[in-house]
């Protein structure tokens, strides 16, 4: 069954979407045709053993790749809480400081060696001592007790609302990892320093790292023979992108079979994947972030003037950027974090955002010959082409600085905070996929000063939000106050260019069953293929038929 997409209608969406003109060569047909997704009709078996895909991943790999090689006592999943069971088949809380878990049977490291109660002592002793910085979880120190051959309590020495959440971040390793790496917590993870069959995780790192701040260009994975839920990984090699040119990215995904399989894409791309023969559209709400920063550490001078950031993000349409710029993927949010995020939807509807509003002459009078350097990945140029061409109306000036890694975008904002970045930069933009899932403390800690990732001055007001933030319940009334508090105060002192919450919008091989997830994790271990899928078919060409249009697939 085929639905027929009207010509006229299919060149203006083309039109809408600034594609190439290219499109209407004497090649192009008079009528698109849209065929129905089969691959689920005709999976491939699971782990067959040329099964083999490769993904782009231009933000946080070493967050998602991380979730694929390594395991804890928890997993951060895509649900109201934010996580699932991993290594732990069970858990008390038995007041507001003790956790008791119990560890599921028969557990293997990715080496074969027998996983015990005393190794999840052993690594979480070692994590207490050596914890991450990107939470709070480095000023909380907790008791660690073992109470039987399966049990273990975790006593708290303070009270920490966040503890289950920063715990699916807490992986475990052979020792021997532990005493040769040093898997020191920083700013950014620090769980693929090398490749081995040291965690517990579906997939082995066979080749590169990823760290965040620094990362291989290329990361091989092979399934893990040895994890404790044999459902899963369900492919048997997965080859990792961390740094590619975006346009050539697209060209790979969209015209060359076998080079690229997943990638997320620029909104205006959303056509070229339409039409290919090989790569289908696959679109889902989401809680990711659009950060874009301030520097108001050692940027521009007129950046700390709060007259100014407000007018820059007054002299922004949203509506405008989420229609033309965002091609509708998304939805305009009165603040940083997405609206998507339960709690900060219900915070935009219940509480009315007070704010001085300038006038179209304020706004030049404030903005006009205002000149800012701009640091960016190159996949965020058509975000920025879109914010260009409304400041130019007010007489701002944005100057270019791309790259297409993210780790030279760490490398600059993880440095400024200690005034020690080595480029001039005013405005600069993270893919801030949403890492802590379902939380909004993924954007709340740029604004905790003195940590690596806050770029903005000291600010009593928020520093008092946010540590009340961290021993907060949620789903109280006194944490929607608080976190009530946080947005407000963001928005009333504009401490970045706000800009549309967006959705997923990804780039997938025809070929390939997946379907993403809500917060930040790429389940790379419940992916699976068709039996024609270019890895397993062997020498067949892809059938003709097979390369006609699928229809955009939308999930809620």
């Amino acid at each position: 069954m085929y639905q027929v997409l009207d010509i006229v209608l299919f060149r203006k969406l083309l039109f809408c979407s600034f594609i190439s003109c290219s499109l209407f060569s004497s090649n192009f047909v008079e009528k698109l045709e849209f065929r129905e997704d089969t691959s689920e009709l005709n999976k491939a078996q699971a782990l067959h053993p040329n099964s083999h895909i490769n993904i782009f991943l231009p933000s946080i790999p070493y967050t998602y790749i991380a979730k694929a090689t390594n395991s804890g006592l928890i997993r951060a999943f895509d649900n109201e809480q934010g996580w699932e069971y991993d290594l732990a088949k069970t858990h008390e809380r038995l007041d507001d400081f003790t956790y008791v878990f119990t560890l599921r049977d028969n557990l293997k490291f990715q080496n074969g060696e027998k996983f015990t109660i005393d190794d999840v002592i052993y690594n979480l002793e070692y994590f207490r001592k050596n914890p991450f910085l990107y939470t709070n979880i480095h000023k909380i120190d907790f008791d660690i007790i073992k109470l039987d051959k399966k049990r273990v309590k975790i006593v708290l020495k303070q009270k920490y609302e966040m503890f289950l959440k920063d715990l699916a971040d807490v992986y475990f390793y052979t020792k021997e990892y532990i005493e040769k790496y040093n898997p020191v917590g920083k700013e950014t993870g620090t769980a693929n320093k090398v490749e081995g069959p040291f965690a517990m995780g579906p997939y082995i790192l066979k080749e590169g790292f990823a760290i965040g701040h620094k990362q291989t260009e290329k990361l091989e994975l092979v399934a893990n023979p040895y994890y404790w839920n044999k459902e899963f990984p369900k492919i048997s090699r997965i080859t990792v992108y961390t740094q590619l040119d975006i346009n050539e990215a697209i060209e790979d995904i969209t015209k060359k079979e076998g080079k690229l399989d997943l990638m997320p894409i620029p909104f205006n791309k959303k056509f070229e994947v339409i039409l290919s023969k090989y790569s289908k559209l696959v679109i889902s709400k989401s809680t990711d972030n659009f950060i874009i920063f301030f520097n108001l550490i050692n940027g521009n001078e007129k950046l700390l003037n709060d007259d100014i950031r407000i007018a820059l993000n007054q002299a922004l349409d949203q509506e405008f950027l989420l229609n033309f710029v965002y091609k509708k993927e998304g939805r305009i949010s009165p603040f940083t974090a997405s609206i998507n995020y339960d709690i900060v939807e219900q915070v935009a509807k219940e509480y009315k955002i007070d704010e001085k509003i300038f006038s179209f002459a304020e706004l030049q009078t404030l903005l006009n010959g205002l000149e800012l350097n701009v640091f960016t990945q190159d996949r965020f140029m058509f975000l920025f082409k879109g914010i260009e061409f409304q400041l130019q109306k007010y007489g701002v000036k944005l100057n270019y600085h791309i790259t297409t890694s993210e780790k030279d975008i760490y490398k600059e904002l993880l440095t400024t905070n200690k005034n020690q970045n080595e480029k001039n930069w005013d405005l600069l933009i993270w893919g801030n996929d949403d890492w802590y899932y379902q939380n909004p403390w993924t954007v709340f800690f740029i604004y905790h000063y003195g940590s690596a990732w806050s770029v903005i001055p000291k600010d009593k007001i928020m520093q008092d939000y946010i540590e009340k933030f961290f021993i907060t319940k949620p789903l109280t009334n006194e944490y929607k106050e608080v976190v009530k508090n946080i947005l407000h105060r963001e928005r009333q002192k504009a401490y970045t260019l706000r800009v549309p919450s967006s959705n997923r919008v990804l780039a997938v091989n025809k070929e390939v069953i997946y379907k993403p997830y809500k917060g930040g994790i790429i389940p790379l271990w419940r992916i699976e293929l068709s039996k024609n899928h270019w890895s397993i078919r062997e020498n067949k060409t892809y059938d003709k038929e097979l390369e006609k249009a699928i229809k955009p697939k939308r999930i809620e």
